[in-house]
C-alpha cells in the first residue's frame, strides 16, 4: 500500500485494518465505509470526505477518526483544526486509540475559546445520544466529564458510571469505584442521588 505514504499514512493505517471486515461482508454492493476506502485509494478525497462524514455523524468511530485526519490534512475539505479536534475527541471516546495523538496535538494548537466551542459540540453530540437512550454513550459521557471538560466533573462522571452499573454495562463498576475515591462524602451522596434520578427518568434497552 505504498501508494498512500505521501500524505495520508494515519488514514491508511486505520483503513487497512478495518477494510478486512468490510471485504468479508456478504453483499453485492460495497457498504459506505468500503466505498470511502476505495475513494481514498483513488485519491478521490472529496468523495471519501462525504462518505466518512455521513458515517461519522451516524456514530462510526473508525469513520470519525478518518474524518478527523481528512480535516487535519486538508484532504476533501480545506484544513479545519476545529472540526478535526471534534471528530478526534469523539473517535477517542469511541475507543480509537490513534485519535489520542491527534487530539493532543490539536489541543496544543487551538486557542482556549476555540477549545470551548469544540467541547460544547462534543457534549451536544453525546447528550443527544444519551437522550435517545443509547447505552453505549453513557461511559463516553462520563469520560467526557473527566478528561474533555475544562474542569473534571467527578460527581457527574460518578453518576453516569453508577447508572451504567445499574443497567448492566460491563466494566462500569470498576470505573465507578475509581471516581468514588475522588469524591467527598457529601458530593458522593449528591452523585448517587443524581444517578438514581437518571435511572428513574430514562428507559434503557436490555444488553444485547
Amino acid at each position: 500500500m505504498t501508494y498512500f505514504k505521501l500524505n495520508i499514512v494515519p488514514v491508511i493505517a486505520c483503513l487497512a485494518f478495518f477494510s478486512q471486515d468490510v471485504m468479508a461482508a456478504d453483499t453485492d454492493l460495497p457498504d459506505p465505509f468500503s466505498q470511502a476506502v476505495t475513494a481514498v485509494r483513488q485519491k478521490d478525497y472529496s468523495t471519501a470526505y462525504q462518505l466518512f462524514l455521513h458515517l461519522a455523524e451516524e456514530g462510526d468511530y473508525d469513520a470519525q477518526y478518518n474524518l478527523a485526519v481528512l480535516f487535519k490534512k486538508g484532504l476533501g475539505h480545506p484544513t479545519h483544526y476545529q472540526n478535526a479536534l471534534k471528530w478526534a475527541f469523539l473517535a477517542e471516546l469511541g475507543g480509537i486509540g490513534k485519535a489520542t495523538d491527534m487530539r493532543e496535538e490539536l489541543v496544543d494548537i487551538l486557542p482556549e475559546d476555540t477549545l470551548e466551542l469544540v467541547r460544547a459540540e462534543v457534549k451536544e453530540v453525546l447528550t443527544q445520544r444519551f437522550e435517545a437512550s443509547d447505552r453505549s454513550v453513557i461511559l463516553q459521557l462520563a469520560q467526557y466529564n473527566l478528561t474533555i471538560a475544562k474542569e473534571p466533573d467527578f460527581k457527574t462522571s460518578y453518576a453516569l458510571r453508577a447508572l451504567a452499573v445499574a443497567i448492566g454495562i460491563r466494566s462500569a463498576m470498576k470505573l465507578r469505584d475509581e471516581v468514588e475515591a475522588e469524591l467527598e462524602p457529601k458530593d458522593l451522596m449528591d452523585a448517587q442521588q443524581m444517578a438514581a434520578k437518571l435511572y428513574e427518568e430514562t428507559r434503557w434497552p436490555l444488553p444485547e
